[in-house]
């Protein structure tokens, strides 16, 4: 399992201060939220970079989720 990133955090919580109606869903809010979609778009598409140069590195060793 992977942990969240950043802005899908803030995402998640700007939406649920919206639905709890504690800030307005206005024009705004709807502007950042996209924004920070296409960010975690990047940051994401990163990480898999990462991911693919580490086993492109050392392909004969399995990655692991977690450790124990």
């Amino acid at each position: 399992m992977s942990k969240k990133s950043l802005p899908l955090t803030l995402y998640q919580t700007l939406e649920k201060h919206a639905q709890d109606a504690d800030i307005n869903d206005d024009e705004e809010l709807q502007d950042i939220l996209k924004k920070l979609t296409a960010l975690n778009e990047k940051v994401e598409a990163i990480k898999q970079r990462a991911r693919d140069k580490r086993v492109e590195k050392a392909p004969n060793v399995i990655l692991l989720n977690s450790r124990r």
